[in-house]
């Protein structure tokens, strides 16, 4: 996508190898059983694509459903929620705000209570994603969040700034799009909508984050390097064991996480 751009993928984003079975537990806990995802047989051979197939389709859908092509009941619902917080680009802020005066998280319910109808809508649309790609795979969907984090999903279909599916940004500034997702992510919990499986997702995006800060993977470049398996199952085992608290203060940190490649 655009780097000046990146804001609105941040917000509408919802989030190689499982770390051990406490951790396969832990995923397979937080998706429905009955759903079945797609095979990677359905999609057709894209000249030039790198990295997994399935995932680089997940993350293409996403983007169509949720940045490039969306539906305007779901833009509606995202100029709604952003409203209170001051637009786009002030969702990490005003969320900051909330934790640094004392009464978060009464003072952030009190955001993003009145439009909880439109999270509703959004939390369905962005279920319904996960559901078709890793419906029945809970470890092809922990991949495919490693593989973003990691920058190894390179597309050709997408436009220059764009065809690396991760967190683009502007240089020399990381990217703040993890930060304006988390509230998002964080607001599904506190308006008890899916909470076990925002949870995850909120999990999962944090396992990006740190990889993507410890590999710095380059925008459009089709030769990002995978970051080694010790410190990939290592990072996701940590994430995946956080509960709520542990994720929001994690999140207040910025750019990288307090604890960067530590596990």
């Amino acid at each position: 996508m655009p780097q000046n751009t990146m804001d609105r993928r941040g917000v509408l984003r919802a989030a190689a190898g499982i770390a051990g079975a406490a951790a396969a537990v832990t995923v397979a806990g937080a998706l429905p059983a009955a759903a079945h995802g797609r095979s990677r047989s359905e999609f057709p051979e894209i000249p030039g694509m790198v990295g997994d197939r399935r995932a680089n389709e997940f993350w293409y859908e996403y983007d169509e459903r949720f940045y490039f092509n969306p539906t305007p009941e779901l833009v509606e619902a995202v100029d709604v929620i952003v409203k209170p917080f001051g637009g786009f680009t002030k969702v990490d802020s005003a969320w900051a705000a909330t934790r640094s005066g004392g009464r978060y998280p009464r003072s952030f319910l009190e955001l993003i209570q009145p439009n909880r109808d439109a999270f509703v809508l959004l939390s369905d649309a962005q279920r319904d994603v996960y559901r078709e790609f890793y419906g029945n795979d809970p470890v092809g969907l922990v991949r495919a969040f490693q593989d973003f984090g990691q920058g190894v999903l390179f597309d050709p279909r997408r436009s220059d700034g764009n065809k690396v599916h991760m967190m683009n940004f502007t240089p020399p500034d990381f990217t703040h799009a993890y930060h304006r997702w988390h509230p998002f992510l964080a607001g599904f919990r506190l308006l008890d909508i899916d909470v076990k499986w925002w949870t995850h997702i909120n999990r999962l995006a944090g396992v990006s984050w740190e990889l993507q800060s410890i590999g710095q993977p380059a925008i459009d470049a089709n030769d990002n390097k995978r970051l080694a398996p010790r410190t990939v199952r290592g990072v996701t085992r940590k994430w995946l064991h956080r509960s709520p608290d542990q994720l929001d203060k994690a999140f207040d940190t910025y750019p990288y996480p307090v604890d960067l490649g530590k596990f």
